[in-house]
């Protein structure tokens, strides 16, 4: 039978995602919607909207991109929320009632099953089962190939990021999240392709494109000569909803 799963875009690398009466929310950094609206149809988690919820809460690393420390203070509004937060983000943030992930372990929760993944630049990626669905999160872990770097940096980030894509490879994946960086320019797409062509994927998002909405053109173009980008949905908008049924 089916699941209906909805999927917001908060900005970003940031998502949250719905599935039955639980809410998933991953790197969440941007918290003020266009016209000062508090919503999760503008890209912004207001406590009041979920707090009917089984709230679970992800950080993949310490970059402000990807942490913003004012997830903390939603504990307030939602008691029975949970956190899970990467290895590296400072102690401050540290809290009875957080969870600290290390990269390439299993947590066996009662629900959700978390595993880690070590990532190319910061913190974890994570590969989430819940209620049998799997959602992939990458954070930083991607093919990073810069212009500017040397050879030797550069390979070495490719045999990096494969090593860990061949351990995640054997684990299906229902929804994966992942990185569209436009300053990687020619190898924008990189990452994401080798992905989707190692990993059985059903759904995938792009994310990490900042505002640069024009990458989904050139994701769409690709997708006739690579028929796995097919797999991928264009976002529009910040605070976009996506009903999937898996």
């Amino acid at each position: 039978m089916q699941k209906k799963i909805e999927v917001w875009y908060l900005g970003h690398s940031g998502f949250a995602v719905g599935i039955g009466n639980k809410i998933l929310i991953f790197d969440y950094y941007l918290d003020e919607g266009e016209n000062h609206v508090r919503s999760l149809s503008s890209g912004v988690i207001e406590t009041s909207e979920i707090k009917s919820k089984e709230v679970f809460v992800f950080a993949s690393h310490r970059h402000p991109d990807h942490f913003n420390p004012i997830i903390l203070s939603w504990k307030e509004h939602l008691p029975n929320a949970r956190y899970f937060l990467s290895y590296d983000i400072p102690k401050k943030n540290h809290r009875e009632w957080t969870r600290i992930l290390k990269p390439n372990e299993i947590y066996q929760e009662d629900n959700p099953r978390i595993h880690t993944f070590k990532s190319t630049d910061e913190g974890i990626a994570l590969l989430i089962s819940v209620d049998g669905i799997n959602i992939y999160h990458a954070g930083d872990l991607n093919w990073w190939h810069w212009n500017e770097e040397t050879k030797a940096w550069n390979n070495d980030m490719a045999a990096r990021f494969k090593r860990e894509v061949s351990l995640i490879k054997n684990h299906p994946v229902d929804i994966a999240f992942l990185t569209a960086d436009p300053r990687q320019e020619s190898a924008e797409l990189m990452g994401m392709s080798w992905f989707l062509n190692e990993v059985d994927v059903k759904i995938a998002f792009p994310m990490h494109f900042g505002d640069d909405y024009t990458i989904m053109e050139r994701i769409k173009t690709i997708s006739g000569e690579n028929s796995s980008f097919n797999k991928v949905k264009p976002i529009s908008r910040r605070g976009e909803r996506f009903i999937i049924n898996i």
